[in-house]
Order: structure tokens, then C-alpha cells, then sequence
């Protein structure tokens, strides 16, 4: 049987975050004492631990599922009486004070593109909490460029047809800064076009480019049939206006945006 330390390594090294649900108060009569933990996956199911079974277990499974899926940690207090605002239905008489811990839920970053910019990105994104996923269709770049140096998920290939094949994670951040405007353009329009179940998922999608490109590219993608509500809601020209030039600026001006975007999700 895995123990304790062994299920957080695998479950976040896998890209499956969990939630560690402790009890760090106890009042009156309770199922559990202080210190008493459980483990729970993202789908609800318990891990490891328990924390006392029942009905405030199963409350607290349920919970931990709503924390992982915000990637946000709670106090919560529970009533283990039948009746109240905050009650269980309990016959224990007690409270039980349990603390909502996340692991291993980092937000997504689909980067197009594994010029200058991106490589410059990258280690930024990776102190801040996200997990890149970089796509290029020049694999030698990749694992010249991306892979022997900071060792993130990598995609390669047609870029359209990497994209006909990504699942996108719900809050998921998309970049799009590749070698050439024309590829943006197309990486745009296809993702727009194709990835419709998918839109919903996006908390960002940004598209490097001048005013002047963006406004060349905004206008042949919504002559293709993409409503100018959506264009609107892209972030193009990426990043936040600090004059930047240098691909390390850009990247500094673009990780403030995301930053920004994030700080209002959490609002």
C-alpha cells in the first residue's frame, strides 16, 4: 500500500492534483482527533486517511473537490449536530475544524511558438505557479531549445493538426508567438474555428503582433465567420504596456498580464 508521501510524488508528478484535508480544530464530541488527515483526488475519491467517516467525511470529500477544481485552500468549520445553518445532520454534538490544502493544480499554458520570447518565458511562468506546454513544428528546436533546458511538456508537429488533437484544460491559458505572422494568423483562425467546445476553457488567449498586424489578422479571421466579440476578447498586442522590446521585456510584460488575469480570477 502506497503511504502518504508516496501518493502526493505520484498523483502531482503525474499531473493529477489532490487535496490534503486536515483536521486542525476539534471541539466537543468528534469522529477524529487534531492532526487527523485524508487525501483526495480531483474526482472526490478518497486517497488515503480518513478524517472519521460519515456524514462530515463525505461532506468533506465533496469539499475538497470544489478546492481542487478552484485551486484554492479553505478553513472550514463543520457543526456535527443535526440542525443549523452549518450542520451535518450528525448526532455527535461536536465541531470539527478541517483545513482544504491543494497539490499539484497548476494552470496550463499552451505556448505557440519556441522562439526567443518563449525561452525567456519559460522560467518566469514555472516560479509563478504555471505549467507551459510549449508546440513547434521544428522538433530539433524543441529539444535544443525547450526540453535540455528547463525540461517542460513539449508538442510537435503541423501546428493545425496539434491543435485538432489538444484537449485544453478548463482555465487554461493560451500564447500565440511563433516565427512567422501568417502561422499566427493561421493558429488563430483554426483554433477559433475548430476548438469551439473548447473556447470555454480559456482564460486567456494572447497573440504577439503590432497594432497594425493585429488589425490585418482581426479582419481576415472575422471575414472567415468569427464574431468580432470574440476578437475583442483576445489580448493582441500581448503583454502590458511597459514599451517593451527585448524578447526578456516582452516576456516580463506578458507573464504581468497573465499575473493580472489570474489575481481577477481569484477575486
Amino acid at each position: 500500500m502506497r503511504n502518504f508521501y508516496e501518493i502526493i510524488q505520484q498523483e502531482t508528478k503525474s499531473g493529477r492534483p489532490i487535496s490534503l484535508v486536515s483536521v486542525v480544530s476539534v471541539k466537543g464530541s468528534a469522529p477524529q482527533r487534531i492532526g487527523a488527515k485524508m487525501l483526495v483526488s480531483s474526482s472526490g475519491k478518497l486517497l488515503w486517511g480518513t478524517i472519521g467517516g460519515g456524514t462530515v467525511e463525505a461532506l468533506a470529500l465533496k469539499q475538497a473537490r470544489i478546492q481542487i477544481e478552484s485551486r484554492t485552500p479553505l478553513l472550514k468549520t463543520f457543526e456535527l449536530v443535526e440542525s443549523g445553518e452549518d450542520a451535518t445532520g450528525m448526532l455527535c454534538g461536536g465541531e470539527m475544524q478541517l483545513f482544504f490544502d491543494v497539490y499539484g493544480a497548476t494552470t496550463k499554458v499552451y505556448i505557440f511558438g519556441a522562439g526567443h520570447i518563449t525561452q525567456q518565458i519559460l522560467p518566469l511562468l514555472l516560479k509563478l505557479g504555471f505549467s507551459p506546454v510549449v508546440i513547434d513544428d521544428r522538433e530539433e528546436y524543441l529539444k535544443e531549445n525547450i526540453i535540455s533546458r528547463f525540461n517542460v511538456v513539449t508538442q510537435t508537429g503541423d501546428f493545425l493538426k496539434v491543435i485538432d488533437s489538444l484537449f485544453i484544460e478548463q482555465d487554461s491559458y493560451v500564447i500565440i508567438m511563433t516565427y512567422s505572422h501568417d502561422i499566427d494568423e493561421r493558429i488563430l483562425s483554426h483554433l477559433l474555428s475548430h476548438k469551439l467546445s473548447d473556447l470555454s476553457n480559456i482564460r486567456y488567449l494572447g497573440m504577439i503582433g503590432s497594432k497594425r498586424k493585429v488589425k490585418e489578422i482581426f479582419s481576415r479571421v472575422e471575414s472567415k465567420g468569427i464574431p468580432r466579440e470574440i476578437l475583442n476578447s483576445i489580448h493582441s498586442p500581448i503583454g502590458v504596456p511597459i514599451r517593451s522590446q527585448t524578447p526578456e521585456e516582452i516576456a516580463i510584460s506578458i507573464a504581468a498580464e497573465l499575473i493580472s488575469v489570474r489575481n481577477k480570477e481569484v477575486k
